[in-house]
């Protein structure tokens, strides 16, 4: 299931990742990606995953296809959970997009929204 959090404002979209997640979570979240993508030019995401059972091979193909299409389009993403791949993603992320890139435990949950939430230094 995918659940947006009250912190979505201006470009930055936020929102959990718990239990089983298919093709329709992501038919949901998708459209308010592109909408704050189209509205900001780049905008930042905070994802949360707590008691994630399983993601659909559909909800991964959607996900994929998106990430590729939109990877310049992001500032910033903060990843949120205690999930051992989350290390891993955002070292693979790194070489498809210019966005800074962070895991975060759930206990940093405040610390991983000041990162996101915090403008970068030009």
């Amino acid at each position: 299931m995918l659940e947006l959090l009250e912190e979505s404002k201006g470009d930055l979209v936020a929102f959990r990742i718990s239990g089983h997640v298919d093709k329709n979570d992501y038919d949901i979240m998708l459209p308010i990606l592109e909408e704050k993508i189209k509205q900001y030019g780049k905008i930042n995401v905070y994802a949360e995953m707590q008691d994630v059972e399983d993601f659909t091979l559909k909800a991964l193909w959607e996900d994929l296809k998106f990430d590729f299409r939109h990877s310049a389009d992001f500032s910033k993403a903060a990843f949120v959970g205690e999930q051992k791949w989350l290390d891993w993603l955002t070292i693979a992320a790194s070489p498809f997009t210019p966005a800074k890139v962070k895991h975060f435990t759930l206990d940093q949950r405040q610390q991983a929204l000041d990162w996101i939430q915090t403008p970068e230094q030009e």
